[in-house]
Parts: C-alpha cells; structure tokens; sequence
C-alpha cells in the first residue's frame, strides 16, 4: 500500500475544505475561531469536544474529520477499526463518537454496547453513521445506545446542528 496516497489525499480534501468556508460563511452557518493572536478564544476553543470517528472507509473517515476541523472541532481521532476505536476510546475518552454500523471486523451494535460500558464520561453520545436510508436495524441502535442516525455523506449542517447541542446540554 502506498502511503504517500492518504496523505495526498487528505491535503487536497483540506484545500477543498478551505473552499468552502466562506460559502458556509455566507449562507449563515456558525463557524467557529480561535482568534489566539489577538487574545481571544471562542467557547468551543476552551473547552473542545473529543470527538472518535469509526469507520474502516479510510476516506470517508478522513473527510468527516476535515470537515468536523473546517467547522471549528479540532479534538479529534479517527478509528478505522472496531478494534482500535476501543483502545483509541480509552485513552481518549471521547465525549461524541460518530460509528459507522458496518465496521468490518467487530458488528457496530456490538462495538456501541462496548464503548457504553466503559466509557469513563457518563455523557457519551453515539451516533450511527449509515449510508442505507432503509436501515432495519433502528430499535436494535436504541437499544445499543445510539442517540441518532446520519445518514452518509454527512451534510456538514447536520452535523454542526448536532456538536452544537452537546455544547448546550
């Protein structure tokens, strides 16, 4: 595998990212700064959410993570395995995780109820990532904890909405 090709990939997903702040800007989403050289620090900035992104779609993974960065939450680690989401998780003690349901090697209800268990914040959010409309497996995501569905590809809207009320709570 050549490892150069991610990283390629990620620096032209953050240049297309750039593009698009001042069209987000424009259409009145809130869009969050530090401004650190003049002093100030914006709320999010004191206080960030940790946020663990499951997915094993290696680019799907990194462009909700530049998008989630575009849109003011740098606090992030991505997980491209329900193995590693759990000892990522430990460590990390994320307060939002966004699980894709089909991880390949650990089944995303299972990997849900795990991170629930030992998850050290009380207030751990899980929301399922899915790219079916028609998914039937939606008592069994209440049931394994999941607060809500987004469907992919995830509308930065949508989910700014969704940080912004764990900010509130």
């Amino acid at each position: 595998m050549n490892k150069q090709a991610p990283r390629l990939n990620k620096e032209l997903l953050r240049a297309a990212a750039g593009a698009f702040a001042p069209v987000l800007a424009e259409s009145g989403a809130r869009q969050v700064q530090t401004w650190e050289d003049e002093g100030g620090a914006t709320e999010l900035a004191l206080d960030p959410i940790r946020i663990l992104i499951v997915d094993n779609d290696m680019s799907s993974a990194d462009s909700l993570e530049l998008m989630l960065h575009a849109a003011g939450y740098s606090n992030t680690r991505v997980a491209y395995s329900g193995h590693a989401a759990l000892i990522i998780a430990t460590e990390f003690v994320p307060a939002v995780v966004l699980l894709e349901l089909n991880v390949v090697d650990v089944n995303g209800y299972a990997l849900a109820k795990l991170l629930r268990q030992h998850a050290q914040s009380r207030g751990l959010r899980l929301i399922a990532l899915t790219s079916s409309r028609e998914h039937a497996g939606r008592e069994q995501a209440r049931v394994a904890g999941f607060e809500r569905y987004l469907l992919k590809p995830v509308s930065t809207l949508d989910l700014t909405e969704l940080l912004r009320t764990h900010t509130e709570e």
